[in-house]
């Protein structure tokens, strides 16, 4: 399917979700355009990670809808669902590679779930490459006990881009890394962006990483939407809430990303 820049690709619409008394989305408004790399930033127990599992329909709303180019998820059969998730990549927290597997089996992981008839000679072509693209080379016969967690962090987005997916979402890619390390990953995103023409959805606390690779920023505060819109305008916000969040991350002047 061709898309537009610009254009709306996912979108969440007025999306409610409680569990038992707990309600954490509280009518969310959202949407991820083309091309872009969207940011939703907010504290902890703010709700993004189920906003997240919403986003890849892993969690039906109590109430309202998200939407792929148009269509509601809850409304994708099982086959519809199948290719819904083929096309979106995911870069989970820490990686969450498969430890018994190695580096090999965990990238053509998704080509043998999907793509069960492809040609070993082209699933080994597909996962080299993959691989190559992100500087590493020789350690198809590791495991991932055996790497860096940078090269964790490069293997499993290798595995998250080897159907060639429309929309990549990374989960707190960079939590509980060092200063060099954040901006190495910020790197990786913007280069991974750029180079396959994805579309990026990050959840972040990080303020500073926010401002390097975002070109639309959405904050989530108690279960809603309570800000949206380039850096800058995230920035010069003039929502008390919004800005003691910047204010408290220590952020410095911003350098937005290019729209």
């Amino acid at each position: 399917m061709t898309t537009d820049p610009g254009s709306c690709v996912l979108e969440a619409v007025d999306v409610h979700k409680a569990f038992g008394t707990q309600r954490v989305l509280r009518g969310v408004d959202l949407r991820v355009e083309a091309g872009l790399v969207t940011v939703i930033i907010g504290g902890s127990g703010s709700g993004k990670s189920v906003l997240l599992k919403h986003l890849i329909g892993l969690l039906t709303p109590d109430k309202g809808e998200v939407r792929f180019h148009g269509r509601p998820i809850d409304e994708m059969d099982g086959r519809a669902l199948l290719d819904f998730r083929a096309r979106i990549g995911m870069l989970f927290q820490n990686g969450a590679l498969f430890d018994s597997m190695s580096v090999y089996d965990n990238v053509a992981f998704p080509l043998r779930e999907h793509r069960r008839s492809m040609p070993r000679e082209e699933e080994r072509e597909r996962v080299r490459t993959a691989l190559h693209e992100l500087g590493l080379r020789d350690i198809e016969h590791k495991f991932p006990a055996e790497l860096s967690g940078g090269m964790r962090k490069r293997v499993a987005l290798a595995r998250a881009t080897i159907l060639g997916p429309e929309i990549i979402l990374y989960d707190e890619p960079t939590t509980g890394l060092d200063p060099i390390m954040i901006k190495a990953v910020d790197d990786m995103i913007a280069e991974t962006q750029e180079r396959l023409k994805v579309t990026s959805v990050v959840i972040s606390h990080d303020m500073a990483s926010t401002f390097r690779i975002a070109h639309r920023v959405a904050m989530l505060y108690h279960g809603e939407i309570i800000a949206y819109g380039t850096p800058d305008e995230i920035r010069h916000s003039d929502n008390p809430i919004v800005q003691s969040f910047i204010h408290v991350s220590g952020t410095g002047p911003l350098q937005p990303a290019a729209a």
